[in-house]
Formats: C-alpha cells, structure tokens, sequence
C-alpha cells in the first residue's frame, strides 16, 4: 500500500494582545492630536500583524485538510483490501469442506482431480487417502492462516490511519477555535480604531475652532490643515479596499500558461480575502494561486506549503511573472503570484482584497509551469 505517514502539525501558540498601550493615556510630551494619530497607528499596526496571523492559521487549516483527504484515501484502500483477504478466506474454507465431503463419499480413484498441482506419481506415493487429505487440508490451512495474518495486520494498519485522521481533525478545530478568537479580536480592535479616528477628527476640529478665534491668516492655515488631515484619513479609510489595477507591471510573462495565470488572478483583484475559500466571489493565499495556475493548466493543492515543496525552485534574484513566493517556514504562513517589478497579486488577510503589492520579505519561489 502506497500511502504517506501521518503528520503530525504543530498548532503554533499565538501570542496575541490587545495592546494594552492602545487603551491606556498617551506619553505626555506630545500634542493631543499627535498622541491620538500616534494611538491609531499602533492600533492599524496591531489588525494588519493579525491579520497575517489569520492568514497563517488558514494554510495550517488547508495542510490538516490535505492530511485528512490523504489518509482517508488511505483508509479506504486499506479497507478494499481487508475485504479482498476475507473473500479470499471464505473461498479456501469452502474448498476445504468440499474437498473433506468429497473425499468422504468416494472410496477411490479421481485423487489427482482433486490436487491438480500434483502429478500422478506423486498421488500414487501416497500411503493411503486419509494421508493424502491430510496434505491438501494442511497446505490450504497454512494458505488460509497466512491469509489471517495479512488481514490481521491490514486492520491495525487501518485502525493506525483512522487515528491519524482523528488527530488531524482535532488539530482542524484547534486551528480554527484559534482562528476565530483573533478574528473577534481583530473586530474588536477595528472598533477601537474607528473610535479612536473619530476622537481624532473632534480633536482636529476642536483646534480649528480655536485658531478660527483669531486672526484670519491664523483661521485659514487652521482650515487647511483640517482639510488636509481629512482627506489623509479618508484615503486610509478607504485604501484598503481598492483593486489597485493601477499598480500591475507591464511585463510579459515567459509562457502561456504563466500568462493564463496571471489573467485569471488580475481578473479577482478588488475580491474580498475569505478564510479557506477559493473562489469565485472571494479568495485565500493559497486558494487564489491554485485557481489561477489551474487556468494555466497547472493543478496545485490548496495549501502554500504543498505547493512550495512540488515546484522547482528559482532563485528571488531570477524571477519571472508567473511564479510563485512564500512567506514562512517552508512556504507555510502566505503566498503570492509574482507579476514583475517586484509586486505580486495576492489575497492579504482578513478585511483585505485581492490586490497587487511588492513582494516584501520572502523565504524563497517556485515556478509552477
């Protein structure tokens, strides 16, 4: 049987906090305002790390669901041939109670019928009939007590494998208990920020106000600061949640399959990141990349890591459109497609979208086709 052992993912302990700095006074020293901008920073600093940390937990998600499917695959091949040896069992003991009935009713003759493998000579050696029964009925008994032991060892092989599974799937819901505590997390500090920018713009207000008390070049350079840091943060507001089609290099790719890609992931951009998915409304890492290089003829599991270690390797300094980069150990925690210029498109992380951005920092590439 040709299966692979059962692994054993370790559940990461993520260490996660609010940010108890995030809830507590500003260091004296600064303005009002610098000290709130400063808050909302920390805080927007705080949900993106999260959501790495969910993106993570989403391709271990995927790993113990690739274990699953291969030992339950397993499991059934381990099953059809436990039947086999029984039904094997079951006709050898039937030819046994016919051989014994037959031998019984007929006082001679016809015994080289009865044990075609033996020649003549070898059934006229027999002293007597009751020894030449003895011979066929010892040799099938030691063909049927083999066939025992092979089922006997293929159940514990099997009972191995629904354990396997077993750990697999407690560790599935381990990862997503865990998943689902840093997504509440994560709304709550969502809600904090959105409070704390409000705070911000009363703040900013609050200042306009006074400096409009004074002199009219004081109250107009107030108003244009206002202004300013409005729409500075109605840009961050609203960032986020841009396809940024306007960012993607203008380079070739190397192959038609490359090529297929690259359309396919170009046209998910502005899709919402959604844990396990993949597609067509919404994606994760590893979800986008196998869709779009199934468009590209290629066919990849739906875990960053299994496609990290399938692939040929490139070296970051010869990318080409196309390929594929991984963040984390052995290409566990993200991936992305590479589409020249250092940006990739890749679906980021809960609350994010399907977007181009650079690569960043990445452990290493493979090049799928």
């Amino acid at each position: 049987m040709n299966h692979r052992p059962g692994r054993r993912l370790t559940v990461i302990a993520l260490v996660v906090g609010l940010g108890a700095t995030a809830l507590l006074p500003a260091t004296a020293g600064g303005t009002p305002i610098d000290d709130k901008r400063a808050q909302a920073a920390r805080l927007q600093d705080q949900i993106e790390a999260n959501g790495a940390r969910i993106a993570a937990l989403g391709e271990q998600y995927n790993a113990t669901q690739l274990q699953i499917d291969e030992t339950s695959a397993a499991i059934a091949e381990t099953q059809a041939r436990v039947a086999a040896a029984e039904a094997e069992q079951a006709r050898l003991r039937s030819l046994l109670a016919a051989r014994a009935a037959t031998l019984y009713k007929r006082a001679g003759g016809g015994a080289n019928a009865l044990l075609p493998e033996m020649d003549v000579d070898d059934v006229t050696d027999l002293a007597s009939r009751s020894t030449y029964a003895a011979a066929a009925t010892s040799r099938d008994e030691a063909i049927v007590d083999e066939l025992t032991r092979i089922r006997e060892q293929l159940e514990v092989e099997q009972a191995r494998l629904e354990e396997v599974g077993a750990q697999a799937r407690a560790q599935q819901e381990q990862l997503d208990a865990r998943r689902q505590e840093l997504e509440s997390l994560n709304a709550q500090q969502m809600r904090l920020l959105d409070q704390t920018k409000g705070e911000l713009q009363e703040l900013i207000e609050e200042e306009q106000r006074r400096r409009e008390e004074e002199a009219r070049r004081q109250a107009e350079e107030a108003a244009r600061r206002a202004a300013a840091a409005r729409r500075a943060a109605a840009s961050g507001a609203g960032g986020r949640g841009r396809s940024n089609a306007e960012a993607f290099p203008n380079v070739p790719a190397p192959s038609p399959g490359a090529a297929a890609a690259i359309a396919f992931a170009r046209e998910q951009l502005g899709k919402p990141y959604r844990y396990g998915a993949v597609g067509p409304d919404s994606y994760d890492c590893s979800g986008l990349t196998m869709m779009a290089w199934r468009a590209g003829g290629v066919s990849m599991p739906h875990y960053s890591g299994a496609q990290y270690a399938m692939f040929p390797k490139v070296p970051l300094d010869q990318l080409q459109p196309g390929d594929l980069v991984f963040r984390g150990p052995g290409g566990s925690a993200h991936v992305g497609l590479y589409v020249g210029n250092g940006m990739m498109i890749n679906a980021p992380q809960t609350g994010d979208v399907v977007k181009v951005a650079p690569i960043g920092s990445v452990m290493g590439a493979v090049r799928p086709g």
